[in-house]
This record gives C-alpha cells, sequence and structure tokens, in this order.
C-alpha cells in the first residue's frame, strides 16, 4: 500500500498561509513608502499632457499657422532670387558673366488667394482635430479611471467569496470525515473553491490590465501603484428631451463642420480649374533703365504684381519687352488655353462629384445623429434605473444582514449563515458602488456624443445645466 504524501502545511491551511502572506508583502510595501492617492481632475490632467494624439495635434495646429502665414497674400512678402551663369566654352569665344536680382510678389487687393483661403480652412480642421483628441482623451482616462474602481470592487467580493467557500469546504470536509455528509457534498464544496480561486485569479488579472493601461495613458511606469480616490456620487438627472439634445449636436457637429469645409476647399478648387479656361487679361507696364528693370500689372480679379530686376545688361535684355537698353511702356497682356484634350473638364467633372457626395453626406448626418443622441439617452436612462435598483437591493441586503445578526445572538442562525449574508451585503454595495461609475460612464458618453466639452473639478465631472 502506497503512503499519501503529507504536506509541509494541513490540507485547507494554503489559503490561509497564502492570506497571511500576501498581508506581510502588502505591509512591506507601506513601511517602504505610503502609496500615493490620486484624483480624476490628477489623472485627467496627465493623460492630456502625455496623449501622443493630443500632442501631434498640436503640433498640427501651430504646422498649420506656419503654413497660413507663409501663404498670406495681402501684405508684402516678396520673393528674391540672385542668379547668374558664367559660359566657359562656347561657339562665340566670350566669357562674359551675365548676373542678377529679381524681387517679385503678388498682393490680392480685394480676396485671400486660393491658397491662403486653402491654408485657413486647414488651420481650422486642425483646431477642430486638436479639441476632439483632448476630449478622447479625457473620456479614455475617465473610463479606465472608472474601470479600475470597479475592478476594485470586483476584487474585493471575489477575495471574500473564496474566504467564505475555504471556511464551508473545511466545514465540509469535516462532517464528511464525521461520516455526516456524502463525498457529493464534499466535491460540490471542492468545486465551488475552485471556481472561486479562479475568479479571484480573473478579477485580478483584469484589474492589473486596467491598472496598467492607466499607467500608460499618464505616462509613468506600468508598475506604478497609484490609489485612486472614488467618485462622488452623481445627482439624479431631470427629463431629457430627444428632440432638443439632437437640435443641439445637429448645431456643434464637427462632423457637419469637417463637410462644410471639405466643400469649401472643394469649391475653391472648382472655381480655380475654372479660371484655368478663361481668358486671363491684365493691364502691364515696364520701366527699363540702364541697369534695372521695373514691371507692373494688375489683372481683373484685383490681383497686383510687381517685379524688378537689377544686374548685367544681357540679363535685363532676357527679360524685358525692349530691346534697347532704356525704355518703357504701357499694354494689356492676355494668354488664354483653348485646349488641353479633356484634362480641365474631367478635372471638374471630378471636383462636382465630390461635391455632390458631400452635400449628400451632409443632408444625411442629421438622421445619424439623431439616432447616437437618442442611443446615448437610452443608455444613461438605463444607467439611472439600474443604480436606483442596486440601492433597494444593497438597503435590503443590509436590513436581512442586521436581522441576521440578531437572530445569530439567540441562536436562529449559525455562524456560517451569517458570514454568507455578510457577503451578500458586500455584494450588494459592491453593486451598488459599481452601479454609480456605471451611471459616471453614461453621462460622461451622452457628454461625448453630444460634443459637449468634459469638465473635471476635483473628484467629479462637471454636469451642464441642459442635463440637470
Amino acid at each position: 500500500m502506497k503512503k499519501s504524501k503529507t504536506s509541509l502545511f494541513p490540507r485547507g491551511a494554503n489559503l490561509v498561509v497564502f492570506l497571511w502572506l500576501f498581508s506581510c508583502f502588502s505591509g512591506g510595501l507601506s513601511q517602504a513608502g505610503e502609496i500615493e492617492t490620486i484624483n480624476l481632475s490628477y489623472v485627467v490632467e496627465k493623460v492630456l499632457a502625455n496623449s501622443p494624439e493630443v500632442l501631434n495635434a498640436r503640433d498640427a495646429v501651430e504646422t498649420a499657422k506656419l503654413n497660413l502665414s507663409s501663404s498670406a497674400s495681402q501684405g508684402l512678402s516678396p520673393e528674391v532670387t540672385l542668379s547668374g551663369n558664367w559660359p566657359i566654352i562656347n561657339g562665340e569665344d566670350t566669357s562674359d558673366m551675365t548676373w542678377g536680382i529679381n524681387i517679385k510678389d503678388a498682393v490680392y487687393l480685394f480676396d485671400k488667394s486660393p491658397t491662403e483661403k486653402t491654408a485657413q480652412i486647414l488651420l481650422q480642421e486642425a483646431e477642430s482635430q486638436l479639441l476632439l483628441e483632448e476630449e478622447a482623451a479625457k473620456v479614455q482616462a475617465v473610463t479606465y479611471y472608472l474601470k479600475i474602481l470597479n475592478g476594485e470592487k470586483d476584487y474585493n467580493i471575489a477575495q471574500k467569496t473564496l474566504e467564505l467557500y475555504q471556511i464551508l469546504f473545511e466545514d465540509q470536509k469535516k462532517k464528511w470525515e464525521e461520516g455526516n455528509a456524502s463525498s457529493i457534498d464534499l466535491l460540490k464544496a471542492q468545486e465551488n473553491l475552485e471556481n472561486s480561486k479562479f475568479l479571484l485569479q480573473e478579477k485580478e488579472r483584469e484589474l492589473k490590465l486596467a491598472r496598467e493601461n492607466l499607467n500608460q495613458l499618464m505616462g509613468v511606469p506600468l508598475d506604478t501603484f497609484f490609489s485612486l480616490a472614488p467618485l462622488s456620487s452623481p445627482a439624479s438627472l431631470g427629463r431629457l428631451d430627444y428632440s432638443s439634445l439632437s437640435l443641439l449636436l445637429q448645431e456643434r457637429s464637427s462632423e457637419k463642420e469637417a463637410l462644410q469645409r471639405e466643400k469649401e476647399r472643394k469649391e475653391i478648387q472648382r472655381k480655380e480649374t475654372k479660371k484655368a479656361t478663361q481668358p486671363q487679361i491684365s493691364l502691364a507696364g515696364e520701366y527699363k533703365g540702364e541697369d534695372f528693370l521695373t514691371r507692373l500689372s494688375l489683372d481683373r480679379e484685383g490681383i497686383f504684381s510687381y517685379e524688378i530686376q537689377g544686374g548685367s545688361s544681357s540679363y535685363l535684355s532676357s527679360g524685358s519687352y525692349f530691346s534697347s537698353s532704356e525704355g518703357w511702356g504701357v499694354g494689356l497682356e492676355i494668354s488664354w488655353k483653348i485646349w488641353d484634350g479633356k484634362v480641365t473638364s474631367n478635372q471638374l467633372k471630378a471636383t462636382e462629384i465630390e461635391i455632390d457626395q458631400i452635400e449628400r453626406e451632409v443632408e444625411a448626418l442629421p438622421q445619424t445623429l439623431s439616432l447616437r443622441v437618442e442611443e446615448a439617452v437610452n443608455q444613461l436612462l438605463q444607467a439611472q434605473s439600474n443604480r436606483e435598483l442596486t440601492s433597494l437591493v444593497q438597503k435590503s441586503a443590509q436590513d436581512t444582514y442586521r436581522v441576521m445578526e440578531e437572530q445569530l445572538k439567540i441562536g436562529f442562525i449559525t455562524d456560517r449563515e451569517l458570514l454568507q449574508s455578510e457577503l451578500q451585503y458586500q455584494q450588494a454595495e459592491a453593486n451598488y458602488q459599481k452601479a454609480e461609475n456605471n451611471f459616471w460612464q453614461a453621462i460622461l458618453n451622452l457628454l461625448k456624443t453630444l460634443e459637449e466639452p468634459i469638465q473635471i473639478e476635483e473628484n467629479q465631472i462637471v454636469i451642464p445645466s441642459f442635463l440637470s
């Protein structure tokens, strides 16, 4: 007959040893340094300062500002070019150097240039994208904050459940050894114990992952441990009107603004393409001196251009209306692209198609936005109802636990039954706290849907007046 292996600890004491070691380890951590407690406002501030998407969006805004400044067309921003050539070998047996300096600019007297208009639109898009990225970072930070708070509740309940099932398993094992319970009862108790161990490990992994995700957003090492301050209880909201909220979103929709800006860009592109097919007429004047040349022109769209050249006589003659060393004149300059195959017409048709597509998207957008608002409001109402329900369950579990405490004193129930009631009460309390956090999450989702700027004060989300 084989002898059974003896364990270092009595059977059933493994959990007790584990919890003792864990408490010692936790105590060591506490002695090594106090765990920092942070609130939601601090977390959001850190995430905004560290988010790559937000930082990239800020860079994009600065780049767009520089591009707009470079494209400014109503101020003087001349282009200065220095050029020259020196023949080394040629058939004329001459090595005279030709050199010159050229200064030119175009000033839009009555309007901005297409390039400047486009740059202005791109700056607006960059600024809008920055706001969207900042709000998205806030939503992400709050979501993980709430996920950690809920995860802590789940982990604590899983730990309490494991402790209870360990006690019940020991009781069942003792009854089985005394012949007062069947092996099936013992196996059932062991199954409950193993399931509770698995659940605890699962909740621990989920909580660890949520903490690591938040640490990554904050830009701190993944293994950094923070204690999160709980959020204050959100107030119940008033009656939410679908239609008014839908109209509010339609007025401020970033998608609508983006489509309108895109349409404006396409219309600028269409106008410039059409212009290429029309006769270009301008009034031009020129004065040529011995070592300089001045040329002015004004076209029918109010674009005033000037060009000043200085240099050797051969350099000036190459770009002048006059062959003599000095002279002046005023006249009309006319150019007209009369044929380029179908290049321009195809470009116009393609632009028209894109504009029509944008207009269809704008027309369909109100219904899409209304559905988003309705879904977000429904989720919020469901979360609010769930909070009210869990509040009733929590109060009922609390009352039941108090009654059973009195029953234990007079011997009507066992201490094991009281432990089960205590666990149910703690579970109900945790569910209520999670329901409050989920209510905050639903409020956050509605604010995100409505594109309402999310404001954090200390440890709560500011609820705008039109929702309260």
